[in-house]
C-alpha cells in the first residue's frame, strides 16, 4: 500500500472524530415558562401648575406694590410710580417736574477711565441732552457723536 493511502485510511476518521465534537451539539427539551398577565399601566395625571396671570411690560410686580410705567417717551418722558398694594390709579400720575435750572456737569464728571477704555459725557443738558459715549483704549475720539433720537 501506498503511504499516502495509509495515512489518508488512519488519519481522516482520527480527524473528523475530533473535529465531531465541535460540530455536535444536543438539544434539550425544556418546558415553557407560565405566561403572567398584569393589568395595564395606569396613566400618569399630572395637576397643571397654576400660572400666575400675565404681568404687563410696564408692571414690575412685589407682594408689597408694583412699580410701574408711565409716558410715552415722546411728548412725555417715561416715568416710574410705586403703586402700594391694595390702591387703585384711577388716572395716571402727573410726571415729575423738570429742573427749572439747566444743571452743569463740571469737567471732572464728564470722563470716567477704566483700563479697557473711557465713558465720556457730551451734551449740555439743554438744548442737547446728555449722553454717554464709550470710547475703547488708545483711540481717539471724533467729534462727538449726534445724540440718539426717541423713538
Amino acid at each position: 500500500m501506498n503511504i499516502r493511502v495509509v495515512r489518508a485510511v488512519l488519519i481522516a476518521p482520527a480527524l473528523l472524530a475530533t473535529l465531531g465534537g465541535c460540530v455536535y451539539r444536543s438539544v434539550e427539551k425544556s418546558t415553557p415558562s407560565p405566561v403572567v398577565m398584569t393589568p395595564a399601566p395606569q396613566p400618569v395625571v399630572v395637576p397643571a401648575p397654576a400660572t400666575a396671570p400675565a404681568v404687563p411690560a410696564d408692571r414690575v410686580v412685589y407682594p408689597q406694590g408694583r412699580w410701574q410705567l408711565f409716558g410715552d417717551g415722546r411728548g412725555t418722558p417715561y416715568y416710574w410710580v410705586w403703586i402700594p398694594t391694595g390702591s387703585t390709579l384711577t388716572t395716571a400720575p402727573a410726571p415729575p417736574v423738570r429742573p427749572a435750572t439747566t444743571a452743569v456737569v463740571s469737567q471732572s464728571d464728564r470722563t470716567y477711565t477704566f483700563t479697557e477704555g473711557r465713558w465720556q459725557l457730551y451734551g449740555d443738558g439743554g438744548a442737547t441732552p446728555y449722553y454717554w459715549v464709550w470710547i475703547p483704549s488708545g483711540t481717539t475720539p471724533p467729534a462727538p457723536p449726534m445724540p440718539p433720537q426717541a423713538g
